[in-house]
């Protein structure tokens, strides 16, 4: 097979290959991740409403760490979900705009702006997976503290019950996030390489 002319061929083999990538995060990883961690939402909201008395129980940290911890990991999750959703409507219009735009001086003027943009959005979710991945720590040691008195708060905390299912949760968002981090490392070096490349193609001087 002769060689391609096309000077941005390679950029679409890239944002293909990372599309694909970034839809599987969104519609099957993140979905996964969301239902799991859905129950922790209303737990939260039980472990605030009886603080002063669990702290009496379990101590003044461990409630404050699963509360601090719960909350950003919460908040964490909608925003990679929409930055993931974001990526996945961006990463489309730069398949569309390379496959539907016979100008490639054009095109490759586009790319080297949206590109960039893109790769930031990527290296964005890579960021705050790891911040989650942290914090999923953090609340699954003081889940185990909690967990150590459920047998005696049970009797004035019926909530406490749902307890294990919330632990068990953590440690399979834990499992899947293990991987996602491995993975998700190399589709940024891939990325960073991609931006690297589109930012060394030269621009056609137009007619």
């Amino acid at each position: 097979m002769a060689p391609s002319n096309d000077p941005v061929e390679f950029v679409e083999k890239g944002v293909s290959k990372l599309h694909a990538r970034m839809l599987y995060y969104l519609k099957t990883v993140w979905k996964r991740i969301r239902a799991l961690l859905t129950p922790l939402s209303k737990f939260l909201k039980n472990l605030i409403s009886g603080a002063k008395s669990l702290a009496k129980t379990v101590g003044k940290t461990a409630v404050k760490q699963v509360t601090s911890a719960a909350q950003f990991i919460l908040k964490l999750i909608d925003r990679v979900e929409q930055v993931l959703k974001s990526l996945v409507k961006l990463g489309k219009r730069i398949l569309d705009t390379i496959r539907k735009n016979a100008d490639r001086t054009r095109v490759i003027r586009i790319l080297k702006t949206v590109i960039r943009k893109y790769v930031e959005m990527i290296r964005q979710v890579w960021s705050w997976i790891r911040e989650i991945w942290d914090e999923l720590g953090v609340l699954d040691t003081a889940l185990s503290v909690i967990s150590r008195f459920a047998s005696v708060l049970q009797l004035v905390f019926r909530w406490i019950r749902d307890l294990t299912g919330i632990l068990g949760a953590v440690k399979k968002v834990k499992s899947l996030l293990k991987k996602v981090l491995k993975t998700l490392r190399l589709e940024v070096k891939e990325a960073i390489r991609l931006l690297k490349d589109v930012a060394k193609l030269p621009v056609p001087k137009e007619a």
